[in-house]
């Protein structure tokens, strides 16, 4: 059985959640319930759980501020579950934390429960709750981690400054770094593309992103784009113009 612990300010989603996890997941057993940080921290600290519904946003605070309240004390797993995935959508997808959204909907909780029941099952590393945080309290959005999980199930943490391009390959997803090593994370491509697409990294081709920083050159004749460590990339022809615009910004 899996302690189960939901911080919410909205009743009726509190109630959502444990009526959806009685009904579909009875492994998980809700031990309590709390309508804003302070009362969630207290829970968190009294219960001990193993698994924490997290609000997003409350009255008295984040989500956030509840795990650096607790994280060193209660080494449980968090799911967030939010209306607003844009506002807080970088650092928690950087982090691989587990994000429902609101509605919640069947497949979407089974979904978040299975991948928890895992990580618990595994005692896997809580090395991304510290990626989430310090990306949460870094402003600098260019100097974020990436935490990944690569092709042998290990988790990765990568420093976005350090990454060169990347790329798909097959089902995933290929990282070059500057320092020459090449990871290969089990997401696919499409998944870093559409996370990334608001940074500072810009899609060459179908298959191909790079970050702005690392480009040296821009050849609108060849269709070629030379980044600094000597990686030569196509580029469509209807991003070559794009891509020489936004580098003279």
């Amino acid at each position: 059985m899996i302690k189960a612990v939901i911080i919410d300010d909205e009743r009726n989603s509190r109630d959502i959640i444990a009526l959806m996890l009685e009904k579909y997941c009875p492994e998980v057993k809700v031990a309590a319930t709390a309508s804003d940080c302070a009362a969630g921290i207290a829970q968190i600290r009294e219960h001990r759980p193993e698994l924490v519904f997290l609000d997003l946003e409350m009255p008295d605070g984040t989500g956030f501020d509840v795990l650096t309240g607790t994280q060193q004390e209660v080494a449980f797993e968090a799911v967030f579950v939010t209306a607003f995935e844009k506002k807080f959508l970088h650092v928690i997808r950087c982090s691989e934390v587990e994000l429902i959204l609101k509605p919640i909907d069947k497949e979407s909780l089974l979904q978040a429960v299975t991948l928890v029941k895992t990580r618990i099952a595994n005692n896997s590393s809580k090395q991304r709750y510290e990626v989430l945080l310090e990306n949460f309290n870094n402003v600098q959005h260019a100097s974020w981690k990436l935490l990944i999980y690569d092709t042998n199930g290990e988790e990765r943490t990568i420093f976005l400054p350090a990454v060169e391009c990347f790329e798909a390959q097959q089902d995933n997803c290929l990282f070059r770094l500057d320092s020459g090593v090449e990871v290969q994370a089990e997401r696919p491509f499409r998944y870093y593309a559409d996370l990334f697409s608001t940074l500072q990294f810009y899609q060459v081709n179908n298959t191909q992103m790079v970050q702005l920083a690392n480009i040296s050159q821009v050849d609108p004749h060849l269709g070629k784009v030379m980044l600094k460590s000597g990686i030569v990339l196509d580029i469509t022809e209807r991003r070559r113009k794009d891509l020489l615009n936004r580098m003279q910004r």
